[in-house]
């Protein structure tokens, strides 16, 4: 507790055996503090503002990009980011939500924090807000081509017609009035954002909600000097007095009336068609129903719900049903419905009949392989229910999570395969939100899902037989849950802690405290934090209990506040919409004309010189130096092995132990590549015969369940080393690993290692339905990721990067060839059931063979391994027994789209709904071993915040991301270009701007290299941040090398290293002058299918680059 006179009360605290939180308000502003106190290395702060959106124009989203570019004490643009790196900090990155905005920082010491916090908080509270950076960070319209364009245009325009994004936002939509801010996209449409959003309204909408009563600062890790952040608070506040007269100045007068917003619809926001049929939510099922079509209606189908990063892209929500409840702890029950009664209650939505649902398109390509999802959707109790929504959400894990589960059962299994997957998840408003979705159904089964959803629910509650299994499985769920909320705080406290202060904060804004008591703030605090108790009281409930909860909220909650949703796939909306934006377009050049887009033009060029000046001007800002402490205060983790093949982590803290067993299969023939990954899929979801021993898939899967926290059946490994590009997917991909955590007691540590036992020895295709059940569920999972365009990008990229390694797996296991197999397998399961058979046989045979050369890393408290070593060496032993073992020669078969030549130095692809581009140019060539750290901090001196590569992209307001990256291990040289809306200026500017180096046209700025270097700093700390990370470090150095050992000799030899321009120099003529050449590289790009044309005449014309493929179909393409 702080022990200084402050502005800041002391209000609450609460304390494990791992952390501490205390919670502080000010009494002069309502400004709240957040201190979690717990021994990492490095440390998070997190700003939390409410930001209520009451239109669609996107206000939230657009200050959180303009927030970063400049402020009343530090007009420089880009000064934050710039003196954040220079002082050992992790950028800076934001998340829009529906009701909120965090902005976050990660840096390695106090000293730098307090040196940042107050040039964080004036961006914050006093942002200047100039319309040069409107223009090019929001929203313009280009004077070349007359197309919308800018940052957030960008951002917004490639989610805008995602399925997964379109069917959030029908369900809120349908769950809320628009008198409520949960009514509307907080990241703004597209439409809006064109027609509707003005730099005045976005300033009204600072002055309204960026008010200290609004703002919580949440700060996470050790070492923390609670006193000295309190003061700089207490300094902010008096220096700020956050009087009207220091609030933006509007141009004319406009006032931000939550129920008189600013309404404009064109004549073409609306569905093509709605239609509203009948569902069945009582004990029969309704087999038919009339179509009622209603043409118009008020909801645009082209306009859809997203969460919103300036990053990298994460959430999808504020906090998860995993992070929220399931991972939560919390104290003894009380009576929350009693005690606390939200204001923002909304009962305005019209009594609808919950018999109905509706049906909503997606734009998207015609074939006959496009699926749909069906939601529903409940707007539930307060937030502060932690008791039922703890219980909930036990239950719904019970019924939908497992291959044990009851909807499995009956959705998933063949001969009930309806769809892919079953999914719930929490939004945390006043009123919780829970949605529960089915994926991957086919468009005729639609109906059919929606009707059978509250059919099989009323059977569980009639079915008084199958009551003894559901208690079961519910009592294993409420321990595994308990588990998992300790496992995440142990591996990954960052995230889940200072999600719940946010929440903490935020439900207090928006729920008022009962007859102004006292103690709500504490009992708000503790209800997050502290559900362990709540958990632990379900032991007790019969079954009843859990009955009622399935008919009280599933089944019979309020009809106003349900919905279904259909999503269907639609071609004629996707040609409905490409009409609508061509004639937008045509008509837009019409009306401006040369002169008005020469005036555009002008005007844009004239920001962007601006917000170019003001950037260059950063370094002459005079700043205080940080020091880095080569000394990392690390979670604690200590290495031996007992031979080379066992390397064991011992981390005395912690209370799971992480198994990962590696097995190489090198050599292994391309037709049994083919099927290796529906091995792994199948590996712990068949029947086991281990000697006297017989589980069915049913059993297996829940002795499993019962025992592991984690199972992961893999090829190869995740890109998460220094030395390796997360663009390339094929690291060690013949590597076969198994990766199973559990508790760390003696039982579970046997039972463990005979899952592997079983798995590996004793795996069954007895049941040849099992094998097609995952089979359409792989079809289905690949059908729909490449109907995405970024995936399909990448994965395209890596058969490209592949092509001159006749030898490399991923030709057979990447998405294209894997979807045509399972494709295949689908339409003809008798014709190929031989086949498949033999293979998964042979592929089994091929691993056990390769035991003999497996490697263990395992990491936990290694006195319950070493104490009781015999149980490791009896599979050790048994395994090199079961490697003896003669399989048949493999011959080395051709295998259609093996081997992808490389015939272009260019290549564009086309997806027609993708409206936003995406480029990646790239390089092969030895990286030498001395360049190693000049060319990391290299890398992100291009394309870190205001770096060359940023302004060249992000500052111009071309594309949303832009990347340099480097695979040592591949040899591998890249620039990354994301999210453009302008994607020809995105690529001239970012190759101008790399041939402005290579030629030293440009002067390296030698202060923003240091800056690069303190930020690469930074960012391998955060590899080690937590033990989660630590761990996974220590678990995939047995494949990359890269120790934690190596990890800390990298950070002291980057904080030595003096930045010299002649290296860089050298660099940029080794690296870089072979990325620019036409000669030495390749590009491969994505757009919209009706702009291939045009981007190929642009490479040609602009770039000389004469020859391009055009490819309209890269899954024909690749199996040609």
């Amino acid at each position: 507790m702080a022990g200084i006179q402050s502005n800041f009360d002391f209000i609450s605290s609460y304390c494990e055996p791992t952390f501490n939180v205390e919670k502080y308000q000010s009494k002069k502003t309502g400004m709240k503090l957040y201190h979690i106190n717990v021994p990492l290395p490095s440390i998070k702060l997190e700003i939390c503002v409410q930001t209520k959106p009451y239109d669609d124009t996107g206000c939230p989203h657009t200050l959180e990009h303009l927030i970063f570019m400049g402020s009343r004490k530090y007009p420089q643009q880009g000064y934050l980011d710039y003196i954040s790196a220079q002082h050992y900090s992790l950028g800076t990155n934001a998340t829009t939500y529906r009701d909120m905005t965090t902005y976050e920082l990660t840096t390695v010491n106090h000293q730098s924090l307090a040196t940042l916090l107050p040039v964080y908080l004036d961006h914050v509270f006093n942002p200047l807000l100039t319309h040069d950076c409107y223009l090019t960070e929001v929203h313009h319209i280009s004077g070349e081509t007359g197309d919308d364009a800018g940052v957030v245009y960008s951002e917004m325009q490639s989610s805008e017609n995602q399925p997964d994004e379109i069917l959030l936002y029908s369900i809120l939509r349908d769950l809320w009035s628009d008198k409520s801010p949960y009514y509307y996209e907080s990241g703004g449409r597209l439409e809006s954002i064109r027609n509707e959003l003005t730099l005045d309204k976005i300033k009204l909408f600072h002055q309204k909600f960026y008010v200290p009563k609004n703002v919580a600062i949440v700060l996470c890790g050790g070492g923390i000097n609670i006193d000295e952040i309190l003061q700089i608070l207490n300094n902010f506040e008096q220096e700020n007095c956050f009087q009207n007269e220091n609030r933006h100045k509007i141009s004319f007068d406009y006032s931000l009336d939550e129920n008189l917003r600013k309404k404009i619809k064109s004549d073409n926001d609306k569905f093509p068609f709605i239609k509203i049929k009948r569902a069945s939510l009582d004990e029969q099922s309704i087999s038919s129903e009339k179509n009622i079509e209603i043409n118009p209606i008020s909801i645009d189908t082209t306009k859809l719900s997203v969460q919103l990063t300036t990053a990298d892209g994460n959430d999808s929500s504020f906090c998860d049903s995993e992070l929220m409840v399931s991972h939560g702890d919390s104290s003894a029950p009380s009576s929350p419905s009693t005690l606390w009664q939200p204001i923002e209650v909304d009962n305005s939505i019209h009594q609808r009949n919950m018999n109905e649902y509706k049906e909503i398109c997606y734009p998207v390509e015609d074939n006959d392989e496009n699926l749909g999802q069906v939601a529903f959707g409940y707007r539930l109790e307060s937030v502060y229910e932690m008791e039922i929504y703890t219980a909930l959400d036990v239950l719904l894990t019970t019924l939908f999570d497992e291959d044990i589960s009851i909807f499995y059962k009956e959705f998933i299994e063949v001969p009930n395969m309806f769809c892919s997957s079953i999914d719930h998840d929490w939004l945390n408003y006043p009123e919780r939100v829970l949605t529960i979705i089915f994926e991957g159904v086919e468009v005729d089964n639609l109906t059919m899902v929606a009707d059978k959803y509250s059919s099989v629910l009323y059977s569980i509650i009639n079915n008084p037989q199958d009551n003894q299994q559901l208690y079961i499985q519910l009592q294993r769920n409420i321990k595994k849950t308990i588990d998992l909320h300790l496992n995440e705080i142990e591996n990954e406290p960052f995230s889940f802690l200072t999600d719940l202060c946010c929440l903490d904060h935020i439900s207090e804004l928006s729920i008022p405290k009962l007859n102004n008591n006292e103690n709500d703030d504490e009992q708000h605090l503790h209800k997050f934090l502290r559900n362990k108790k709540y958990l632990e009281n379900l032991f007790t409930q019969p079954i009843t209990y859990w009955h009622e909860l399935i008919k009280k909220y599933l089944l019979e909650w309020n009809s106003s506040k349900r919905t279904i949703i259909l999503l269907k796939p639609s071609n004629e909306l996707l040609i409905e919409q490409q009409e609508q934006d061509e004639q937008r377009i045509s008509e837009r050049l019409e009306f401006l004309g040369p002169n008005g887009l020469k005036k555009l033009k002008t005007e844009l060029d004239q920001a962007r010189a601006n917000n170019k000046q003001s950037s260059s001007n950063c370094a002459n800002i005079p700043h205080t130096s940080t020091s880095f402490d080569n000394q990392l205060h690390l979670p604690p983790i200590e290495y031996y092995s007992n031979d080379n093949d066992i390397d064991l982590f011992h981390t005395p803290t912690s209370h799971f132990v992480k198994y990962t067993l590696h097995i190489p299969l090198k050599n292994l023939s391309p037709d049994l590549q083919l099927y290796l990954p529906l091995f792994s899929h199948l590996l712990f979801h068949t029947s086991i015969q281990y000697e006297n021993i017989h589980l069915d898939k049913f059993n297996f899967c829940e002795r499993v369940s019962r025992d592991i926290l984690d199972c992961s059946v893999t090829n190869g490994q995740s890109s998460s080393s220094p030395i390796q590009s997360s663009y390339v997917y094929g690291h060690y991909i013949d590597t076969f690993t198994i990766s199973l955590q559990s508790l760390s007691n003696l039982e579970t540590y046997k039972n463990t290692i005979d899952y592997y036992r079983y798995a590996l020895f004793g795996t069954l295709f007895n049941d040849y339905n099992v094998i097609l059940e995952e089979c359409e569920k792989q079809l289905k999972n690949l059908i729909e990721a490449i109907q995405d365009g970024h995936t399909i990008h990448q994965v395209y990229f890596n058969s490209l990067l592949y092509s001159t390694n006749s030898n490399s797996y991923y030709h057979q296991m990447n998405i294209f060839l894997q979807k045509n197999l399972f494709e295949k397998i689908c339409k003809q399961p008798e014709k190929y059931k031989k086949e498949i058979l033999s293979k998964l046989e042979k592929i089994k045979s091929f691993i056990l063979k390769n035991l003999s050369h497996m490697h263990w890393s395992i990491c936990g408290n290694m006195e319950l391994i070493k104490g009781n070593w015999q149980i490791m060496e009896q599979f050790i032993n048994e395994s090199k027994i079961k490697s003896q073992i003669d399989i048949e020669n493999q011959e080395i078969k051709e295998t259609k789209g093996k081997h992808i030549p490389v015939l272009s130095p260019a290549t564009i692809m086309g997806s027609p709904h993708e409206e936003s581009g995406y480029v990646i140019r790239w390089t092969r060539l030895s990286i030498s071993q001395q360049d190693f750290i000049p060319l990391l901090i290299f890398s992100n001196y291009l394309d870190m915040e205001n770096g060359p590569l940023w302004t060249a992209c992000r500052t111009n307001g071309y594309a949303y991301g832009v990347a340099f990256d480097f695979d040592f291990e591949a040899n591998l040289i890249l620039l990354s270009i994301n999210q453009c809306s302008q994607l020809k200026l995105a690529y001239s500017s970012a190759m101008e701007t790399l041939k402005h180096l290579v030629e030293q046209k440009t002067n390296l700025d030698v202060q923003r290299l240091n800056a690069a270097r303190n930020l690469t700093i930074c960012m391998l700390t955060e590899h080690l941040a937590t033990l989660g990370r630590a761990t996974g470090v220590c678990i995939r150095s047995y494949l990359n090398t890269y120790s934690i050992e190596k990890y800390q000799d990298l950070l002291k030899d980057i904080n030595a290293y003096k930045c010299n321009e002649t290296v860089f120099l050298e660099i940029i003529e080794k690296y870089l002058s072979p990325l620019v050449n036409h000669t030495q590289s390749s590009t491969l790009i994505l757009v919209n299918t009706n702009k291939m044309k045009e981007t190929q005449e642009f490479l040609q014309k602009e770039h000389e680059i004469k020859n391009v493929i055009l490819i309209k179909d890269v899954v024909k393409h690749l199996c040609r």
